[in-house]
């Protein structure tokens, strides 16, 4: 089965593949351009530029004008501050803080950071060094497989809610642990991921539940879903070989969790990532990546 990517989003083409069809929709005039491969040992703002450029965008609520004019804006899980950093320098009237657990990779890699953008380390799960309704937009990406299902659907409701001004926007944005065209290796390992994040309280098929979660707010408005799908592998866009070496790295990264959790040694674990990476190619697998956002009612 193939995707269809929305038209209404992305001003490029994206060529969709399924088993008997491809779908062809028309790219013009890339306003974020293909992402370098060398970060360094910084995977996150590699991650960063992959998704700017599969959605030529850095954000999809409509607060483009309020940052253009003066906003504050918090990255709830901002890692090494790519986001935040990239953006301060689109917006120079807007303020921009990030949250982020006290790991200590995270001191290390985060790179010179700008005098409009500030960082705090802290307890992400508990309440947040914020009065109520401080920030017109907060960004959440990448987090589902961070905390605990229970743990973020609070999270959501009830802490970054408190925070959002009144007709601010919260938006969140993730992807699935799981491919389309997942080839026989591939569906085994994944199936593997997915149960080993089940096992710790994770949901890894969380993009099926964010709208539903925005929208049994009480407090949120105006909930809108976009998604956008991208290739794994080089079987087609270029970017997919970007995206399938950030997929691996996160594998690579997790070895020793999941190598446990599938009842494997490390060389094992090892050769079935070669496997997929053959297999991506050979099944045209591809990605999707959803985004979801609501604007904070008075």
């Amino acid at each position: 089965m193939g995707c269809n990517a929305s038209k209404n989003i992305s001003t490029r083409e994206v060529k969709i593949i399924s088993k008997d069809k491809m779908i062809n929709s028309i790219i013009i005039d890339d306003k974020y351009p293909f992402p370098k491969k060398d970060y360094g040992e910084d995977r996150l703002a590699l991650q960063h530029h992959i998704f700017k450029y599969i959605w030529q965008s850095n954000f999809s609520a409509p607060v483009s004008e309020k940052l253009e004019t003066g906003a504050k804006v918090l990255d709830f899980g901002c890692g090494t501050a790519t986001w935040l950093i990239d953006l301060s320098s689109q917006y120079p009237n807007s303020s921009f803080f990030g949250v982020e657990k006290p790991t200590p990779v995270f001191h290390s890699l985060t790179p010179p950071i700008p005098s409009r953008v500030s960082l705090q380390y802290c307890d992400i799960l508990s309440r947040l060094p914020f009065e109520d309704e401080t920030f017109d937009f907060i960004y959440v990406r990448f987090m589902a497989s961070e905390i605990p299902d229970n743990k973020f659907k609070d999270l959501i409701k009830n802490e970054l809610t408190r925070i959002l001004k009144i007709d601010g926007y919260l938006e969140i944005m993730d992807t699935n642990i799981q491919a389309g065209n997942e080839g026989i290796v591939t569906q085994e390992f994944m199936s593997s991921v997915r149960s080993y994040y089940k096992s710790i309280g994770m949901n890894p098929l969380m993009t099926e539940s964010l709208e539903p979660l925005l929208r049994s707010n009480s407090h949120l408005t105006s909930i809108t879903t976009e998604k956008q799908c991208y290739p794994i592998g080089n079987w087609d866009d270029p970017i997919g070989e970007i995206a399938l070496e950030n997929l691996l790295m996160i594998l690579k990264q997790s070895k020793n969790h999941l190598a446990p959790h599938m009842k494997i040694n490390e060389d094992e674990y090892d050769r079935k990532l070669l496997n997929i990476k053959e297999e991506v190619n050979l099944f045209q697998s591809y990605r999707n990546c959803v985004r979801v956002y609501g604007k904070k009612l008075a």
